[in-house]
């Protein structure tokens, strides 16, 4: 008796991989690619992981070298290969195109809608990493002309909000402005969020874009408000620090991540008290130093939040 599985057609799976092509949806399925954003902190005038420096988040960006979007700025990246795992795409890509190499890279989200791509139908799986930009050697590489950071900013120019008997809909505008000694990119990303019987809907509308290839001005939106979230339940901060560092140098690069100024007494309690993700440091031998000394938490879990 032959136990097993077939199809309507009478195959076993062994049968039907046999026969199987695997070019079959090579030209009506969509392109994969993987997007690097790579953030890092500075002061303002030069990359530096010196803590009292950090003023501005800024962005990796490449120029691109060939069509489409010849001349304009995107963020590393490009086509995932046939056997190619996708994590490893971006590494590479990364690589080819700025030289910079052994740097984690968080996938963050998935952007597949038609049209993203002048080319052909492009699904982008994006990755993100928080780096210490002063200790990479950014070479422009591949089909990639030029490499720069750029200054980040983020600000709501436009808010709505409707709220109903069963939940909400808002509407939030954001401006994108990235800049450096040579230029200055910007793009405009609408962001929808819709409530509704307690579950949550959140859809990203790119706007307008100007010097900005692809929809990577949207990509990079998303990016920074993630970002925003995650330093605050993540030690994410930490590759940037000292091992010792005082609660006012700390402050500055949140600050910075966030663009806008913490009170001392509300950062130390979000930073200290509720998430516990730093901690005193009591080393005698640093008694020299003028204010408390903190450190990192060797033992904190995310989990432990829960």
């Amino acid at each position: 008796m032959d136990d097993e599985i077939r199809n309507a057609q009478g195959l076993t799976e062994e049968e039907f991989l046999r026969q199987y092509d695997p070019d079959k949806y090579a030209f009506s399925n969509p392109a994969v690619t993987a997007d690097i954003i790579l953030f890092t902190l500075t002061g303002d005038d030069t990359a530096g992981s010196d803590a009292e420096a950090f003023r501005h988040l800024q962005v990796l960006m490449i120029k691109r070298g060939d069509h489409p979007f010849m001349g304009k700025w995107a963020l590393p990246g490009g086509f995932v290969e046939r056997n190619e795992d996708v994590d490893e795409a971006a590494k590479r890509e990364l690589k080819e195109e700025t030289g910079v190499e052994d740097v984690y890279l968080e996938q963050l989200h998935t952007w597949g809608g038609p049209g993203r791509d002048p080319r052909t139908h492009v699904v982008s799986v994006s990755y993100m990493a928080l780096v210490d930009g002063s200790r990479l050697n950014i070479t422009a590489g591949d089909d990639a002309s030029d490499a720069k950071w750029f200054k980040g900013d983020l600000k709501v120019i436009n808010h709505k909000k409707q709220v109903n008997d069963d939940g909400f809909v808002s509407e939030k505008e954001y401006e994108l402005t990235l800049s450096n000694e040579y230029n200055r990119l910007s793009g405009v990303i609408k962001v929808i969020r819709l409530m509704k019987n307690g579950i949550i809907r959140t859809s990203y509308k790119l706007v307008s874009a100007h010097g900005i290839a692809f929809d990577h001005s949207l990509i990079i939106t998303y990016a920074i408000l993630q970002l925003r979230k995650k330093i605050w339940y993540t030690p994410m901060i930490s590759g940037l620090m000292p091992k010792y560092f005082t609660l006012g140098h700390l402050k500055k690069a949140y600050e910075a991540v966030l663009n806008t100024e913490l009170t001392m007494e509300n950062f130390r309690e979000k930073i200290i008290k509720t998430s516990e993700m730093i901690i005193k440091e009591d080393d005698t031998s640093l008694d020299c130093m003028p204010d408390t000394v903190y450190m990192f938490n060797p033992e904190w879990d995310e989990h432990d939040l829960l």
